[in-house]
């Protein structure tokens, strides 16, 4: 008897079968319905079986077997399922009082993280390979919050590793090679909103508009 029954079978059709679509979900509902202003979703590792391949083994990681094919379809899972959601928070007013000011995703930030990336080595010419698991890895922000089309870092294009910034200019630094979780931590705070005053963060301005 939701109202929202409608809208959310119609952008998450396989929401009873897929629990990716499941999460996003109830992941807006939460927001909506200001019981959370966080929700974390993640696809399964297991295999799921709508009217076709819902979900691989593994799900990223089945990239051990084939990497081109798992990559393209879980990327293009993930960016479907945060299109979607943020389709709604777009449709949905920050303050229900006032249902033609901003929108709840006026006020959003999608994160989407990994805890590590994928070897870059193939045998020469083969159109699908296997990769393992490499420390090296990137991240992705989806927000009106923070800049747009916007690339913090760069690839080695001799190694194909990534390399950092700095987080208040956003130049790029081809020599910071290491984890750099506090200038991430602290340019989602800023984006956010959230005063950093006296914790040592750097002002991470790269991320702000």
């Amino acid at each position: 008897n939701s109202p929202d029954t409608a809208k959310l079978t119609a952008l998450f059709p396989n929401f009873f079968t897929d629990p990716f679509e499941g999460q996003a979900a109830l992941a807006y509902l939460l927001l909506k319905n200001r019981v959370s202003v966080t929700a974390t979703i993640g696809p399964s590792f297991n295999v799921v079986l709508t009217n076709q391949l819902g979900n691989p083994p593994l799900a990223f990681d089945f990239s051990h077997n084939a990497h081109r094919a798992t990559q393209g379809f879980m990327w293009n899972k993930i960016l479907s399922i945060a299109d979607r959601l943020s389709d709604l928070l777009k449709a949905e007013p920050l303050d229900p009082a006032n249902p033609t000011g901003p929108s709840m995703w006026s006020k959003t930030l999608i994160y989407v993280a990994t805890d590590f990336g994928r070897t870059r080595t193939r045998i020469a010419n083969q159109a699908d390979f296997g990769s393992g698991h490499d420390l090296n890895n990137g991240f992705l922000m989806l927000s009106p919050l923070v800049k747009g089309n916007t690339l913090l870092g760069g690839v080695n294009r001799q190694t194909t590793y990534t390399y950092g910034f700095d987080p208040e200019t956003g130049v790029a630094d081809p020599m910071k090679q290491t984890s750099n979780e506090r200038d991430l931590y602290a340019g989602m705070l800023h984006a956010l909103g959230v005063d950093t005053t006296g914790s040592g963060l750097p002002d991470a301005k790269a991320f702000r508009v």
